[in-house]
């Protein structure tokens, strides 16, 4: 019978799974290498829980994006030519996943996905009703060409077949939902609104599921870092970290990028790679007409999510394996990109000290679908490898986990996103 189980990571997969393993009455501790809750990829990502985003960065014609991408860093996504040699692997398979058959299945499978997420998302939150600036408009996707808009519009419409509310909006639709818009108005060629994403600020969420699941006993070991991994049999026994050994008769590992490194330890070869990406935020109380929906522009490959009184600029994809350093020619040109989409704003924060300059990684996989489900040791889970959707998908994927070492059926269909796929 399982009743202790340890999570690995306490980002917003790990943090979540606990949440699910201590409502199931288990006896849950979660290992997590920082100092506190969602301080990597979590910390201050795009704040964008999106279903809208379903259709993967793999679209077909990547390949070209990326060959043209290799070694310009002012590109949104730059390939660092130091860093081909580690990606080659997994960006062969990176492309194989870019035909039409499969752009057309992983959007249904993240849709799928993301719906599910968001019902458990919904309940979840109204179990904590933590402070998260949340925000429940929809979301918005703004192209400056009628080319890249007339392209979007097929990809919209595979992701509408697969469930998510698209609603093509002309330059003036955009302006009506948004008003901030009006300054760019004659520059917009049309868009799309996604009534039912949401946003909000994922680390203060974390954290107030960090303190819900403290309060509820269950162990939180902040500043662990795994060391090794016992097996007793073909059952992982415990986990050994540089300060103490957990026993175990369940983990889960969900810790991001690293649960490659992890996985190795036992074997494992879990096809994730770092894709860095960089943010940076600003204080705007006070803007007289700030934006309440945020909008993603294509042309820029930026978004921009409204946060209480502040702003977020968020973009970026660099494959450069993993670096904590932040660039500040990337961070200068998200400013950029920014300003060219609310001019407004320029005046407000230039010259301003940003709240937090972060770049994190996110855990991308070759076909942009998360891991999960069980592999390796028999009592060994995964929930790993979320990418670009982890505050989309990550409710639906600790739930789905949970269920599994709880025996029951999940009603998400766990073999879609299995580790057997690779």
């Amino acid at each position: 019978m399982t009743n202790k189980v340890v999570v690995i990571g306490a980002g917003l997969a790990g943090l979540q799974t606990a949440f699910f393993l201590k409502r199931e009455g288990m006896d849950v501790t979660v290992v997590e290498r920082r100092e506190g809750p969602a301080l990597e990829t979590s910390f201050a990502n795009g704040g964008l829980i999106t279903p809208s985003h379903s259709a993967p960065w793999n679209s077909p014609g990547i390949f070209k994006v990326l060959l043209s991408s290799i070694g310009n860093p002012s590109s949104a996504i730059y390939v660092k030519t130091s860093a081909i040699p580690q990606y080659i692997r997994w960006g062969l398979s990176f492309v194989r996943n870019s035909t039409p058959s499969r752009f057309r299945q992983t959007i249904q499978r993240n849709a799928r996905l993301s719906h599910y997420a968001l019902d458990q998302y919904d309940a979840l939150r109204e179990t904590l009703n933590p402070p998260m600036d949340r925000g429940g408009l929809g979301t918005i996707m703004m192209y400056r060409d009628s080319a890249s808009f007339r392209n979007a519009e097929i990809a919209n419409g595979i992701v509408g077949s697969a469930g998510v509310d698209v609603t093509t909006c002309s330059p003036a639709d955009l302006v009506r939902l948004e008003p901030a818009l009006t300054d760019i108005k004659d520059r917009l060629a049309g868009g799309f609104y996604y009534k039912d994403d949401q946003h909000g600020d994922a680390h203060q969420f974390c954290a107030s599921l960090s303190d819900h699941l403290s309060a509820e006993g269950a162990g939180l070991c902040y500043g662990e870092t795994v060391t090794d991994i016992e097996l007793s049999g073909d059952m992982i026994s415990a986990l050994v970290t540089d300060k103490t050994r957990h026993a175990a008769d369940a983990v889960v590992l969900a810790a991001g990028f690293w649960s490659a490194a992890l996985g190795q330890k036992l074997g494992l070869r879990l096809p994730i790679k770092p894709v860095k990406g960089y943010s940076v935020t600003y204080d705007v109380t006070g803007w007289n007409g700030a934006p309440k929906i945020p909008v993603v522009d294509d042309a820029q490959h930026i978004g921009l999510t409204p946060l209480g009184d502040r702003i977020r600029f968020v973009g970026s994809a660099e494959f450069g394996g993993y670096s904590p350093e932040i660039n500040p020619a990337r961070i200068e040109n998200l400013r950029r990109a920014a300003f060219a989409t609310y001019p407004s704003v320029r005046e407000l924060v230039e010259g301003a000290e940003p709240l937090t300059t972060w770049c994190g990684h996110r855990p991308m996989t070759p076909d942009c679908l998360p891991i999960i489900g069980q592999q390796g040791p028999r009592n060994l889970y995964l929930n790993t490898g979320h990418g670009y959707l982890g505050w989309t998908t990550a409710s639906g994927t600790s739930r789905a986990v949970s269920d599994l070492i709880a025996g029951r059926l999940p009603a998400l269909p766990v073999s879609d996103y299995g580790p057997d796929r690779f």
